[in-house]
């Protein structure tokens, strides 16, 4: 059996994540802001936790392996006991469809690792502000249903009761009394009916051995058998029995005459009894004179009974009218129609009127007069008629002066014994403040992975933003290309700073868009020099001659801004292929750089190149020589592997020349 958690116990965090230290991260970060903390590694763990115990809140991560977080989300949405319980979904994935599909299957909220720790802590106190609210206000509804009932159950009782002491009256002997009273009331005699009737005013009493000296089920009066007579010594009653007992103070006041009673039915310890006296008993003969005597003893009883009732019913009513009406969020029933039925004042200063009144009284048309949207209204009606609750319901708002605020609400669909629609009953929430963060932080979230993609690769910067830490990897094969500006510390020297900055920008802005065109990497600029690498972080296997066109087209690019501006610059270019390491580096400032021979030989081949060639190595020349014209200049001398064979990349061959996608305008 699910154990709800005591009111004055702190909210209960459910953490469910198979990555042990993320469960660590957040127990310590939830333990330390006051919350209780119970985690489960996976989905399964996670509903065997729930089932002992019900959390107030759960942090749910998606990716899990064998049972994932939107398995366990549906699986706690389709049970009764579970479906009520917020679920914030916590993971890595930040693709919109990730995030609808979760809100689809009944998530509460989103929120993308690596997240803001302010933010998360702003969202989960939000959502277990609603779902203690959500509870009290639920508990105070079933409360008020219950004493309602009672109260019902009590004023048909008493008009039994009327009705039977109307027969009463008009009976002309006890045996035409007595049957007229179980036939009206007998159904509300039951085992309570056998206890001992306390003392009166006058001293009348009701022992627990009497005897039954009438059956609604027999045509005369007459004694119990053997069996009858233990049950009543036990104390066990005999629904719809009329009991006989010897009062010595009546008797004596009124001859032979005995008294019979009729208990007929218990409230909060007291019992009503209807007692007849002065009739003789013997031999089945009821006839004598009829009084009821016990009918000021029924009276006073039920009275009480009802006094009783309606005090604590009025209690309950005083109790949630202080609640809805204190409630920091707004509250309010609502006609399928679109009107309110009733508001608290927090709900009314929201929408800016003076009074819930006045507030019920201006609003005749929930869809036009307060949805920014018309539709909104219509999908809410949708969501709540399929699935009877909404929750995290988000819109933008009218005030009453027409500015608009975001609000979420949580409402639920209340219904009849017959399944027919009352009204719909809601929360709302002002979640304005929380969407403009939440913009802010949007905004400033594509600003990071903005900078962080100029900075580092597209592949690499999600990998750090889903908290990758120590990124490192081999590639059995990378092209590395190597350039750099020849003549241009001369060309700076008669140069304004400002002049050279801008050139210098100006040329590798256009190596950088050449190497977005050829789906390239660029890795670093290092002075006057710039380095390239294909094939990484994904590998691709014609990266080599993408490398070749690459370096083409900026040769050609430096060609046509030295022409155009009369400079004397040149480029030399150097590219190799092979295997290498690569991964980002640093702390504060991150690097994705390249290591291995085969970058430090793409190095030497610019280094020992010539101005406006491009030198490769034989390894280059052999896997391009059918799609690209190169010239062999031989043997050189590189530093560090010795004498190399290397070759200049000329051309594409002209049958490939229209594959060759060069630029055809530079700006």
């Amino acid at each position: 059996m699910v154990r709800f958690p005591s009111p004055a116990q702190p909210a209960t965090i459910l953490v469910v994540d198979d990555d042990p230290t993320n469960r660590r991260l957040l127990q310590h970060l939830l333990s330390q802001h006051g919350y209780r903390v119970k985690v489960a590694s996976s989905g399964r763990e996670a509903l065997e936790t729930i089932a002992r115990e019900l959390p107030d809140l759960i942090l749910l991560d998606i990716l899990m392996s064998d049972f994932d977080g939107l398995e366990t989300c549906q699986a706690l949405k389709a049970d009764p006991h579970t479906r009520d319980v917020p679920v914030i979904f916590l993971s890595a994935l930040h693709e919109t469809f990730d995030k609808v599909k979760a809100f689809d299957i009944g998530g509460a909220d989103y929120v993308t690792k690596p997240f803001e720790v302010a933010e998360l802590l702003a969202r989960i106190r939000h959502q277990v502000r609603l779902r203690g609210l959500q509870v009290s206000l639920q508990e105070q509804n079933d409360r008020l249903g219950r004493e309602i009932e009672a109260r019902c159950r009590m004023e048909e009782e008493l008009g039994l009761l009327l009705l039977a002491t109307r027969a009463i009256e008009r009976a002309s002997t006890v045996e035409e009394a007595l049957t007229a009273t179980l036939r009206t009331i007998g159904h509300t005699i039951g085992a309570s009916a056998a206890q001992a009737w306390q003392p009166d005013a006058e001293g009348v009493r009701l022992e627990r051995t009497c005897r039954v000296v009438l059956d609604p089920h027999r045509s005369s009066v007459g004694e119990t058998d053997e069996g009858d007579r233990a049950t009543v010594a036990k104390g066990e009653g005999l629904p719809g029995r009329v009991w006989q007992s010897r009062c010595p103070e009546i008797d004596e006041t009124k001859g032979s005459g005995g008294m019979l009673a009729v208990p007929v039915l218990q409230r909060e310890g007291l019992m009503a009894v209807l007692l007849f006296t002065g009739c003789s008993m013997g031999d089945g003969d009821c006839s004598g004179n009829l009084e009821l005597v016990g009918s000021v003893a029924l009276q006073l009883g039920a009275a009480i009974g009802q006094k009783q009732m309606e005090s604590q019913l009025k209690e309950t009513e005083e109790r949630y009218r202080r609640l809805v009406e204190n409630a920091a969020e707004g509250i309010y029933q609502s006609t399928p129609t679109g009107r309110y039925l009733s508001v608290n004042p927090a709900l009314a200063r929201l929408y800016g009127y003076d009074s819930p009144e006045e507030l019920v009284a201006a609003i005749e048309n929930i869809d036009r007069q307060i949805y920014v949207d018309p539709q909104r209204r219509r999908e809410f009606v949708e969501q709540i008629e399929r699935e009877g609750v909404v929750s995290d319901f988000e819109s933008l708002v009218y005030c009453r002066d027409r500015s608009a605020l975001w609000i979420s609400e949580n409402a639920r669909a209340v219904r009849d014994d017959r399944g027919n629609l009352l009204y719909y009953e809601g929360i709302v929430s002002d979640i304005t403040a929380r969407k403009l963060a939440q913009e802010a932080l949007k905004f400033q979230k594509e600003q990071t992975e903005q900078l962080l993609s100029n900075i580092l690769p597209t592949a690499i910067a999600e990998r750090l933003q889903t908290g990758q830490g120590t990124i490192a990897d081999s590639f059995d094969e990378a092209s590395i290309l190597f350039a750099d500006l020849v003549g241009f510390t001369k060309f700076a020297a008669r140069k304004t700073p400002k002049e050279v900055v801008e050139i210098l920008n100006w040329i590798f802005s256009q190596f950088d868009r050449l190497c977005e065109r050829y789906g390239l990497e660029k890795i670093k600029t290092i002075g006057d020099a710039y380095m390239v690498a294909g094939g990484v972080p994904v590998p691709r296997p014609d990266s080599i001659e993408a490398m070749a066109d690459l370096a083409l087209a900026m040769q050609e690019t430096l060609k046509r801004f030295c022409q155009e501006t009369g400079e004397p610059l040149q480029l030399r270019v150097g590219i190799h292929l092979g295997p290498v390491v690569a991964g980002a580096i640093g702390l504060s400032k991150f690097a994705y750089d390249l290591w291995g021979d085969t970058v430090n030989t793409a190095s030497r081949m610019e280094s020992n190149g010539v101005p406006g060639r491009i030198q490769v190595t034989e390894a280059v020349r052999d896997r391009l020589q059918d799609r690209f014209e190169f010239e062999r200049r031989g043997k050189i001398d590189v530093k560090g592997k010795g004498e190399t064979i290397a070759y200049f990349l000329l051309s594409r061959k002209v049958r490939d020349s229209a594959s060759s996608s060069l630029p055809k305008t530079w700006e």
